[in-house]
């Protein structure tokens, strides 16, 4: 690699990592307008329900990275707020499924709807152009750092 590479590497790098902090700020602050005092997971658990529809919590836990005991405290946290329910598996009597409540189903659209409005107008200044490079370019890296990740 030339000197140059390593400097816009460099540079990507910087921007990633500005990136993941300001995703998890929002991500914070998106839980807390959901339920005062909840967590980023739980924002997370509530996002990944909203888009699957329903599922075990192991599975969710596997899907977002985090150990057992995390989602486990998690869930109990979101039965308490009233903003998940647990039933029975139809497939397996022995597992729970996990599903959103229409509460959360309600939090979870005022929360987005000002999120989009929010990101609408923090994107105006850019061309549609623009923004199909940017998703891109995201893509191709996140198809290309993926199977690197996956081997550790």
């Amino acid at each position: 690699m030339s000197e140059l590479d390593l400097t816009v590497l460099g540079d990507l790098e910087h921007e990633l990592w500005v990136l993941l902090r300001r995703v998890r700020r929002s991500v914070a602050e998106r839980g807390h307008a959901v339920a005062p005092g909840l967590s980023a997971l739980g924002y997370g658990v509530l996002d990944q329900l909203a888009r699957d529809g329903s599922g075990r919590a192991a599975d969710i836990g596997c899907t977002l990275g985090v150990d057992k005991g995390a989602m486990s405290r998690t869930v109990h946290q979101l039965v308490d707020l009233g903003l998940v329910e647990r039933t029975t598996d139809p497939d397996d009597a022995r597992a729970l499924v996990l599903g959103l409540t229409d509460l959360a189903r309600e939090r979870l659209e005022e929360v987005n709807a000002a999120r989009r409005a929010r990101f609408l107008g923090a994107m105006a200044g850019w061309t549609s152009d623009e923004l199909a490079e940017l998703v891109a370019g995201l893509t191709r890296y996140n198809s290309t750092v993926e199977p690197v990740s996956a081997q550790r």
